[in-house]
């Protein structure tokens, strides 16, 4: 968990949402754009389209030229692009995180293919949950911190953008989360 506390850790939405000014929006957060450095500091790349964005130079282009099949939040496919995207794709990397799944995966089953529509029902039910986790944690993980964190990626993947919290409220919640499970860890991660 960690580990995970470095990567959830990185404030980069909230830099680039809150810090930054005017916000940028990134458009196409992924896993595959988590870097991290020698010290596992976390580092964003692909961030080149974002000046673009905010001049308005790429308006006209579709929703899914600028962001990765299965990361894209649902109102990409109209073209409509806000922080709360962001706050999407951010959750769907959460969600890979806690499942050890792609975001899209061709060689699963129809129902499975797109992990948030597999993952959004099992997120609130317990032993659903706990069945969907990557098998690597090897069940070395709170339950009470597993249900927590599957409430923080069921809010950001909301359908409708307006029931996103905002980047900073993750980023908070993920924080006391993690505030909650330190004097929990024994294994020194």
């Amino acid at each position: 968990m960690h580990i995970l506390a470095r990567i959830l850790g990185m404030l980069m939405n909230r830099y680039l949402h809150e810090i930054c000014e005017p916000p940028i929006i990134h458009r196409n957060f992924k896993s595959a754009n988590v870097l991290l450095d020698d010290e596992l500091a976390v580092l964003v790349s692909d961030c080149g389209l974002a000046p673009l964005i905010l001049s308005g130079a790429v308006s006209q282009l579709s929703g899914q030229l600028l962001t990765t099949y299965g990361y894209g939040a649902p109102e990409f496919e109209s073209g409509v692009y806000t922080l709360k995207s962001d706050v999407y794709s951010f959750g769907v990397v959460m969600l890979e995180l806690l499942t050890g799944r792609m975001s899209y995966d061709r060689a699963r089953t129809r129902g499975e293919q797109f992990l948030v529509r597999w993952a959004i029902p099992q997120l609130h039910d317990i032993d659903a949950l706990t069945r969907m986790v990557d098998p690597a944690l090897d069940g070395k993980y709170p339950v009470k911190s597993l249900s927590h964190f599957a409430d923080i990626i069921s809010r950001c993947v909301l359908a409708e953008p307006e029931f996103r919290p905002l980047m900073s409220e993750v980023v908070q919640d993920l924080m006391q989360l993690l505030r909650r499970e330190s004097p929990n860890r024994s294994d020194g991660d």
